[in-house]
């Protein structure tokens, strides 16, 4: 198989990225997808401005959950059962109690000797046969199956949502990353109007000058070691002076002093001649 000799540049890895993510989010979201095929196919052409719009209407977080977080069909149905046999009970309660209340009017209406009879045991017997009444056994049956049938889609669907929760947690922080980092290169692309062999040509230059500035910058650091050098040896060659100069000025005290010291003597021994006289 032979090896594609130009690979592909930048915007070009981008744009096909960005339309693979809008074939994978076109069956949940077409709209959003026609927008990930203009963002690629506006970084493709180069047309920057057109991209910064695209790019800054898509948020990575709600497609994210768009693509991991779909709900199924199966345990849809499941929730809305759910949500609606809570009130099964109640209804079937009070449809038993509203048919008993007829039965037991009607009854004891008719045989009014069993009002000494209790109303539960009555309705038991179905009100001795009084039509279209479910006695109350059958009604405490009906009642418990459907708050049993409720405990276990509660149970079920809480296990479900407790056991995948985590792991589509982590797909759709996993892909909302992807996501960013694909629309943030997207957008970085747009806010660089340099491009292809123009950003080449530019960042050769920029080598360049860096490479001369570099030169430029060791000649001056010789050069100021040089300084430095030149600088010592004036420190030492006026400190040799300096010695110099100190060891001439004592000698000239000290021919001074000895120059003195003869004058002195004739001064006094002209002053003890006189004073002999």
């Amino acid at each position: 198989m032979p090896r594609d000799e130009h690979p592909l540049s930048e915007r070009e890895v981008t744009a096909r990225d960005l339309a693979s993510l809008a074939s994978e989010v076109e069956p949940h979201d077409s709209a959003v997808a026609v927008i990930l095929r203009r963002l690629a196919e506006a970084v493709r052409s180069c047309r920057n401005e057109e991209a910064r719009a695209y790019a800054a209407a898509i948020d990575p977080r709600p497609l994210a959950q768009l693509l991991f977080e779909r709900p199924s069909t199966l345990w849809g149905i499941l929730e809305v059962a759910r949500s609606v046999l809570v009130f099964a009970p109640i209804a079937v309660t009070w449809y038993g109690l509203s048919t008993a209340s007829l039965a037991y009017a009607k009854l004891l209406q008719d045989r009014p000797d069993l009002v000494t009879q209790p109303f539960l045991l009555l309705w038991e017997v179905g009100f001795l046969g009084a039509p279209g009444v479910l006695n109350f056994s059958t009604v405490a049956i009906i009642d418990a199956s459907l708050i049993g049938l409720l405990i276990v889609l509660s149970l079920a669907l809480h296990a479900r949502s407790e056991l995948r929760a985590p792991v589509t947690r982590t797909r759709a922080l996993l892909k909302e990353s992807a996501i960013r980092g694909l629309v943030g290169r997207a957008a970085s692309l747009a806010s660089n109007e340099l491009s292809g062999p123009d950003a080449d040509a530019v960042l050769d230059d920029m080598v360049a000058e860096e490479r001369r500035i570099y030169e430029r910058a060791m000649e001056r650091e010789q050069q100021l070691f040089d300084f430095e050098g030149a600088v010592r040896e004036l420190r030492e060659a006026a400190a040799d002076l300096t010695r110099a100069a100190r060891t001439l000025s004592a000698k000239g005290e000290q021919a001074a002093e000895h120059e003195v010291e003869p004058e002195v003597s004739l001064t006094r021994i002209g002053r003890a001649s006189g004073g002999r006289m």
